[in-house]
């Protein structure tokens, strides 16, 4: 990929995403950058892959753009498909983070959950148990009162 062909590309891919202004501004730096790279003797086709590719620096700009501005990613998952896609391994890590508040739900959740458990098998289980202990305490009883002890 040649220089104009990245710009062109990232310009593209940030149009409409971003305002008009960061457009600008990062199509002037990426271009500043490959005339510095190439002052030092380095070939487009090396910087392009250097830097990776223009869709992914262009998402990468976007969600910084999002961020500055205080909206949240609604892109999570174009975003690790676009690094997948462009990663060239066949295997890749997948992650979402959770909100600390769903954590602390879910952890509410399972301490209910065990509670009602618990209690359910109290519930099932006392009339059978409470006979059983005045059985066995009539038993004791009787078999004090027969021995004499």
């Amino acid at each position: 990929m040649t220089k104009q062909e990245f710009i062109n590309h990232l310009q593209n891919s940030l149009r409409g995403q971003v305002p008009e202004g960061v457009v600008r501004e990062n199509v002037s730096y990426y271009g500043q950058y490959f005339e510095n790279q190439r002052a030092q003797g380095i070939s487009e086709e090396a910087v392009c892959e250097s830097i990776g590719p223009p869709n992914l620096i262009a998402r990468s700009i976007i969600e910084a753009e999002k961020h500055e501005t205080g909206s949240a990613r609604e892109d999570e998952e174009e975003l690790i498909d676009d690094i997948r896609s462009n990663s060239g391994s066949r295997f890749s890590i997948r992650y979402r983070r959770i909100p600390g508040w769903l954590g602390v739900a879910a952890l509410i959740l399972i301490v209910f959950f065990i509670f009602w458990l618990v209690f359910n098998m109290f519930r099932i289980l006392i009339p059978v148990l409470v006979p059983l202990v005045l059985v066995i305490f009539a038993y004791r009883m009787i078999k004090k009162f027969i021995t004499g002890a």
